[in-house]
């Protein structure tokens, strides 16, 4: 439904490259960018400079200024105007692994706690345990070399503790994100705090040291982090390919033959039939097949908030919640819940759904809220 705290993670294993350097034997993805092991730019057997997608780079020799004159009209037209430093300054919010970027701010693990507890527990659990849907955030430490072989064996469970290389970057994403219901309204001492609390909960020790309840996070001490899968993820080498095909200049494939399938989420079935071209699908919808889209798209994208009623969501199956969504029309009720209304977003966050399908999905919860 929204981005969560594991997407985020996973992001993190793939860095922009920027540095010159010459290829080093890493099998992590370093915190400082200047040490990523393989360049950007590289050079190809005839000397020509090339960019990671192998393309040739090439000199520029056209100036480009504010004001572009048109050959055709001889008319002026602007373009825009040169970024101020203070326009900069404001978009320039994103922090690196190495916590460059971090900026001033400081709170105690006490006052950090207090935050969160009024305005992350009511999705994340009082102790980071998660509530509903929500991600946890602390524990499984350990677990991450886990290999059930069966739904009763205990399995890895990923959190910003156990799973997380980098600490820093999630400043970045607090800041900007959270909470769901009033994201950029945290200060930054208090998204500082909250970062504590969570180091707190999950017994990193920094610098050999517990965190206790007194200690005063900052940048600086966020630079100090070291967490416990902070060389698990293997760097990503844009210079190698996904594939190895090569370009068809001649005799290629007739495209118009091919079937394109998308998946979607639970909310369909994919079922194999005969048709053009080698393989041909047919995607049904599981109201075809009993299943109710309404019922599976409510579990995949709208119970994180009304399961729980959090942000002011009115619970499933409460009817006094309820009550004051059955005062409107239907059609404002379904315009709402397609364009957005108070705390939620459009389309509950999914905004690859079609307009009929969260018709039935708000029709569902209506029927099961009687």
């Amino acid at each position: 439904m929204y981005t969560s705290m594991r997407n985020i993670i996973l992001i993190l294993s793939s860095f922009a490259l920027v540095s010159n350097l010459s290829a080093q034997k890493l099998s992590y993805t370093p915190a400082n960018p200047d040490k990523y092991p393989y360049p950007s730019v590289a050079k190809d057997k005839n000397g020509n400079k090339t960019n990671v997608d192998g393309a040739i780079i090439r000199k520029t020799y056209i100036k480009v200024t504010e004001t572009y004159k048109s050959p055709i009209s001889g008319k002026n037209y602007k373009f825009g105007k040169k970024a101020s430093k203070a326009t900069l300054k404001a978009w320039n919010t994103d922090v690196r692994p190495d916590g460059k970027g971090l900026p001033s701010g400081r709170m105690s693990v006490q006052q950090g706690a207090q935050v969160f507890s009024a305005k992350c527990a009511v999705c994340h659990g009082d102790f980071g345990e998660g509530v509903d849907r929500f991600p946890v955030l602390a524990g499984g430490i350990g677990t991450l070399k886990l290999h059930p072989e069966s739904g009763g064996d205990p399995k890895p469970l990923k959190t910003l503790g156990s799973y997380a290389p980098y600490i820093a970057p999630f400043f970045w994403y607090i800041h900007t994100a959270m909470p769901l219901s009033a994201p950029r309204s945290l200060s930054n001492s208090e998204v500082y705090g909250i970062l504590g609390y969570i180091l707190q909960l999950n017994e990193i020790r920094v610098n050999g040291k517990d965190i206790e309840d007194s200690t005063v996070i900052d940048r600086k001490f966020i630079k100090a982090v070291h967490l416990p899968n902070e060389k698990g993820f293997e760097y990503n080498n844009l210079r190698k390919p996904d594939t190895h095909n090569t370009r068809c200049m001649s005799n290629c494939i007739d495209t118009s033959k091919m079937v394109v399938m998308h998946i979607k989420t639970d909310a369909t079935v994919v079922v194999p039939t005969f048709g053009k071209g080698r393989y041909s699908y047919k995607v049904k919808k599981k109201e075809e097949t009993g299943g109710g889209i309404g019922k599976t798209i409510y579990d995949n994208t709208c119970a994180g908030c009304h399961n729980s009623g959090v942000a002011g969501a009115p619970k499933l199956g409460n009817k006094a919640d309820w009550a004051h969504v059955r005062k409107e029309s239907l059609g404002d009720v379904f315009k709402h819940a397609i364009n957005g209304f108070n705390a939620m977003p459009p389309k509950g966050g999914d905004t690859t759904l079609k307009d009929k399908d969260v018709k039935s999905t708000v029709k569902y919860m209506m029927e099961k809220s009687k």
